[in-house]
């Protein structure tokens, strides 16, 4: 095998000092040359990652030595806050709460008893009006009944001639069988049915002239009670013919409201039996209230009936509220309590002991609150005797000094910690 002066062949173990020209030989001195040609490259990228660290580094070491240190504050759970109240037993006067509309309790339609032309028309008689009992509101032509009565006068008196005449002729027959000792004369015998011919007669001219009498007095449209016109349908010169609509009036002494009330709000008025009469200062005190022109308006009534009976459209019970002089015609003070107002009510009902009220927010579903027990919040069951919009009453489940959360949480569970924001005692 040829070998290569100067130098040991790789492939025949020869010393030569020339490239060794054997196929083995070719393929060795081909990677060695490969080998020292990658050397400096893999150099190089050891070298620049041995850089980026270096430089990472000192990078690191600079940032922490020149930052502004923030102070860290421990995280901490903060725990829900809620308002309680503290339940405190006491005394409760209930306050039914609905609402009616005023009405007078007297309104009436004026019609004409008589036909005839109106002749005049009282200034009173027009819408709005106040008028006092007997007042003459309009007045209709009373000249034909005027001569009406005039010849139901004289028949009058022609009957009683008649009746007179009859009984002196009754009595000479009585006076002439009594000289002729001829015993007591028959019924017929003493004009008997002539002088009941002639009372009769009598009897219905009185009844014409009366009659008469009154058609005379119809003429004149007198009011029957103090009150005020609610419509007026008639002029002077119009013609009224009989049972013609004249008119609305309606009464001003009291006005009614009728309040609904649901059948279990009974148990806490105080109301009359069915028949009963009790005195008005007696009966269940009345807050009405109305507002006008951003003004809150306010009057005083009471309960004087129930009317017994159940609505059957709203399974509802009506009771009806008196309010005296509601146009203050008498006292000249305060808002009138116009006919057709709108007006809430509230009821002033029995009291009872030894209960806590709350506000209503405090109660939850039904006949459940939550109380704070050792900074936990607790579900309790208790006894809601009655509640509206505004109160709910309990009377069982709640000790006095007890703390019932008034706030509204979402996702409550059962025993959950709770930091009680304000506390302060319960509806009075």
């Amino acid at each position: 095998m040829p070998r290569a002066a100067g130098g040991r062949c790789a492939g025949c173990d020869w010393i030569t000092e020339s490239i060794c020209t054997s196929p083995l030989g070719v393929v060795l001195n081909r990677s060695r040359n490969m080998e020292s040609s990658t050397k400096p490259n893999r150099l190089l990228r050891i070298g620049l990652t041995i850089g980026v660290l270096a430089v990472g580094v000192v990078g690191s070491m600079l940032t922490i030595k020149f930052k502004t240190k923030a102070e860290s504050k421990p995280s901490e759970r903060k725990l829900p806050s809620v308002r309680v109240v503290t339940a405190k037993p006491g005394s409760h006067t209930y306050q039914i709460q609905s609402q009616g509309t005023a009405l007078p309790r007297t309104s009436i339609q004026l019609v004409s008893e008589v036909s005839g032309r109106v002749v005049s028309v009282s200034d009173k008689f027009d819408a709005g009006q106040v008028f006092k009992k007997d007042d003459v509101l309009l007045t209709i032509d009373s000249r034909d009944y005027e001569l009406a009565l005039a010849q139901a006068e004289a028949t009058v008196a022609q009957a009683d001639l008649r009746l007179q005449m009859e009984e002196k002729e009754a009595a000479v027959v009585r006076r002439e069988w009594q000289l002729l000792n001829q015993g007591k004369p028959s019924g017929l015998q003493a004009r008997e049915p002539q002088l009941a011919q002639a009372r009769a007669a009598l009897a219905a001219a009185k009844a014409a002239k009366e009659a008469a009498q009154r058609n005379v007095e119809r003429c004149e449209v007198r009011a029957p009670f103090d009150g005020m016109v609610a419509k007026a349908v008639v002029r002077p010169g119009q013609f009224a013919s009989l049972a013609m609509p004249l008119g609305e009036i309606f009464s001003t002494d009291v006005a009614e409201v009728r309040l609904p009330l649901a059948t279990g709000d009974l148990d806490f008025i105080e109301l009359p039996a069915a028949g009963e009469t009790v005195a008005p200062d007696q009966a269940p005190r009345v807050t009405l209230t109305s507002e006008a022109g951003g003004q809150a308006l306010e009057w005083q009534g009471r309960v004087v009936r129930s009317e017994e009976t159940i609505d059957p459209v709203n399974r509802m019970v009506y009771v009806v509220t008196r309010v005296d002089d509601p146009y203050r015609l008498a006292k000249r003070t305060g808002a009138a309590l116009r006919r057709g107002t709108f007006v809430k009510a509230t009821i002033t009902g029995r009291t009872q002991d030894n209960i806590v009220s709350l506000a209503r927010t405090a109660l939850r579903g039904k006949d459940r609150v939550w109380v704070v027990q050792d900074g936990r919040l607790n579900f309790r069951e208790v006894n809601v005797v009655y509640a509206d919009k505004d109160t709910a009453i309990i009377s069982e489940g709640l000790q006095s000094g007890e703390q019932v959360i008034t706030s509204l949480l979402a996702g409550v569970i059962d025993g959950m910690g709770v930091e009680v924001q304000q506390s302060a005692p319960a509806n009075p």
